[in-house]
């Protein structure tokens, strides 16, 4: 599994204002501890800020580089601060995100071509969510077969089908999961995600949920995750679940989880 750190987002309190404040020491340290817990990605999101996004984006960038070793995910609807992100990114960063609508695709595919970063690509057109797998598939086949075209490897396109809130959609679960699988079946050299707090926004107990939601899609062909890290339970539900479908014969990586102190977050 591809863990993809999400603790550094505008949305959370502690982080805008650390962010407005230039509280560097903050910003590194939550980086850091993301990456310590196993987070091949951090995803930096600074879209709270607003018309000061891409300038944050300039100097928060490099600033969390000096001490990571894991590149970042740019995660802005803001072409201008995805630009900005992406000049002051160090190598290859992963673009947070691509949808099928065609203003989206004007904008950013000079970005993509220009700066060949890995990119998240939503199943999310015009027409907005789509209602079954068939319609998220042809969303995803489309995209893939554009970003191939300029020049990006399958390897660093990552398909996201979409989960929508159960609380909301009481079908979300199913329908991703099924999108999930056929997007897999009929392009196994992409990678597909899923940002796993979506499913159970607004939901009870939602720690519990997406540990339940996380394993289930697993066994349906995801490979990467937006998640929290920290998050301890969650990463041994990760480790049991490729222990359980033998992608780690030696179940090293799973007792080695279950070995950890629990990292206690507030549900």
């Amino acid at each position: 599994m591809i863990i993809i750190g999400e603790r550094l987002n505008s949305s959370r309190k502690p982080v805008l204002q650390a962010m407005e404040n230039k509280d560097e020491n903050y910003l590194q340290k939550e980086a850091l501890k993301q990456e310590q817990a196993g987070a091949s990605f951090i995803d930096v999101n600074a879209a709270a800020l607003l018309d000061k996004e891409p300038e944050a984006l300039e100097w928060i960038i490099p600033l969390l580089q000096e001490k990571l070793s894991v590149p970042l995910a740019i995660d802005t609807p803001n072409p201008k601060a995805m630009e900005e992100g992406l000049k002051a990114h160090r190598g290859k960063a992963l673009l947070n995100s691509l949808s099928g609508e065609k203003e989206k695709i004007k904008s950013l595919l000079p970005l993509i071509k220009e700066h060949k970063p890995s990119v998240i690509v939503l199943c999310l057109d015009e027409k907005g969510l789509p209602r079954s797998p068939e319609y998220a598939l042809s969303i995803a086949n489309r995209l893939v077969d554009l970003l191939v075209k300029e020049g990006l490897d399958t390897d660093d396109i990552f398909i996201d089908p979409l989960a929508h809130p159960v609380s909301i959609e009481p079908d979300a679960a199913p329908l991703f999961l099924e999108s999930l699988r056929r997007i897999k079946e009929k392009m196994p050299d992409v990678k597909t995600i899923a940002g796993l707090s979506n499913i159970s926004f607004g939901f009870p107990q939602r720690r519990l949920v997406n540990r339940i939601f996380l394993s289930i899609a697993f066994l349906n062909g995801l490979d990467a995750a937006i998640l929290d890290p920290l998050d301890a339970k969650l990463l041994r539900a990760i480790s049991a679940a490729e222990a359980l479908l033998d992608q780690e014969p030696s179940l090293q990586d799973y007792g080695r989880e279950t070995r950890k102190k629990t990292i206690k977050i507030k549900e």
